[in-house]
């Protein structure tokens, strides 16, 4: 009876699959009979640069305020019984772990998009980024603001308008495609320091105004996205043509790979894309040192808290934050050009030192700021977090141009999963760092090897992806 009882479940479960994958192809075919309208690619880059320029306010926005809620919540308010900025600090940082392990689910979120398409999760993830920012704006106890953060720090992980143009992007102008996105959606963090000055109006007790109008966009982004965007057409291809293998024959096929015990390199999913990943070399070697580049990540966001706790003034702070954006958009459209020239390792290694050099400049004159300009340490600080996004997201497009299309979300998914290990060393480092050591101090030592230590092994150890076509490469 119980057997019975399981095969019921079992054949309604795969009836209910059949149904949604007949639905699919039909609708997919139907995407592929369209087309795409005349000048669409120019109104994809459009629509995609909206959603990054949003992406990058919302990725920048917590670290440019960083000591206004922690002042008003800690050393103002308290709570806990805090009156120490760093103690407070430390603190955020620890509750902020929840959202590291809500990060854990980001990877499951993103191999979603190597079944249901990329589309409906670039819908999601911009109304995800909207909401977030706004909770944050009517939060009035420190637990409401981080609800939203985690929000946040849960649709920022996505990128999937990264992977959108990757896909869409013609080989031979990836990177130059890339690279003119990525730069002009730079341009979103120059709202940061826009709205500190007249919104916030330099009081750091109306932080959260900064957050509202954002937000109210990134709804009318989810619209656009709705109505103008298409299914990313290499998506399409490859799912149609998955689809198009009797039903019964891919579940056969499922079975005996599970008797077998065997992973399945070209199915998609976030464990079977680990699995890959430590099956093949090169991928298993590029994560492992892009692992311990974003070991880094967290000293290289606390620069609102080095510039704060060297006492600049609320007003020089958003003086020094205006160069960033300009700083970085030139960087990447400058990178994305000889990326497709000299190669992708290059430019990771050329930024990664630009990186390193201009932190030590900007810790040097953050901590010596009567005697600089605050935008001359802002153009410090935008030339090495610009150096870290850009080798960063190098690293990214080099394990894109390792693995093929249908685990291709999955992989980047499974990325983000295992370099969280980088990011929980340099977490803990730092935060107990922080107790013991001023935040400047703490932040060099950990992360100048880091970034040092990860660019040499990737110049000697990970070979050239330029010029890889997507739709060529193997499993």
């Amino acid at each position: 009876m119980e057997n019975e009882v399981i095969n019921s479940k079992e054949q309604r479960k795969l009836e209910k699959r059949r149904l949604f994958e007949e639905r699919q192809y039909i609708r997919l075919q139907a995407i592929k009979s369209k087309g795409r309208y005349a000048g669409y690619l120019a109104v994809l880059i459009g629509v995609i640069l909206l959603v990054d320029l949003l992406d990058n306010f919302v990725t920048s926005v917590n670290s440019n305020v960083t000591s206004c809620y922690i002042n008003e919540f800690f050393v103002n308010g308290h709570l806990f019984g805090i009156e120490r900025y760093e103690d407070g600090l430390a603190l955020n940082s620890t509750f902020n772990l929840i959202g590291y392990v809500l990060g854990l689910l980001v990877p499951f979120y993103k191999a979603l998009g190597d079944k249901y398409g990329r589309k409906p999760l670039f819908i999601i993830s911009t109304i995800g980024m909207a909401t977030g920012l706004i909770t944050v704006f009517f939060s009035k106890t420190y637990f409401g603001f981080l609800i939203g953060s985690f929000i946040i720090s849960f649709f920022i992980s996505h990128d999937i308008q990264i992977l959108y143009i990757l896909e869409e992007a013609p080989s031979a102008k990836r990177a130059t495609i890339y690279s003119l996105l990525k730069g002009l959606g730079a341009l979103g963090t120059f709202f940061i320091p826009l709205l500190r000055a007249t919104v916030m109006k330099n009081d750091p007790t109306l932080w959260r105004n900064i957050y509202l109008l954002p937000g109210i966009c990134g709804l009318a982004f989810a619209v656009i996205v709705f109505f103008l965007a298409k299914e990313s057409k290499v998506f399409v291809d490859d799912r149609i043509k998955y689809l198009e293998i009797p039903f019964e024959q891919r579940i056969e096929e499922e079975k005996r790979q599970k008797e077998e015990k065997k992973a399945n390199a070209n199915k998609s999913g976030i464990f079977n894309a680990i699995k890959y990943i430590f099956q093949h070399k090169e991928l298993r070697t590029l994560i492992i040192i892009k692992t311990i580049f974003d070991a880094a990540i967290i000293a290289m966001t606390y620069y609102e808290s080095i510039m704060a706790t060297a006492n600049m003034t609320t007003e020089d702070i958003t003086k020094a934050l205006f160069p960033y954006p300009l700083i970085y958009c030139v960087s990447v459209i400058l990178s994305g050009f000889l990326a497709d020239k000299i190669g992708r390792k290059k430019i990771i290694v050329i930024f990664g030192f630009i990186c390193v050099i201009s932190f030590g400049l900007f810790v040097y004159g953050a901590n010596n700021h009567l005697d600089f300009n605050p935008y001359l340490i802002g153009g410090f600080y935008g030339l090495y977090i610009g150096g870290y996004w850009i080798g960063r997201d190098y690293m990214e497009i080099i394990s894109t141009e390792m693995v093929p299309t249908d685990i291709r979300a999955s992989i980047i998914g499974a990325e983000g999963l295992l370099v969280y290990i980088g990011m929980a060393v340099g977490f803990a480092f730092v935060n107990v760092g922080i107790l013991f050591m001023p935040i400047w101090l703490t932040c060099i030592i950990f992360a100048v090897p880091c970034v040092v230590v990860a660019v040499i092994l990737l110049l000697f150890k990970v070979k050239e992806t330029k010029g890889i076509d997507y739709e060529s490469i193997q499993g």
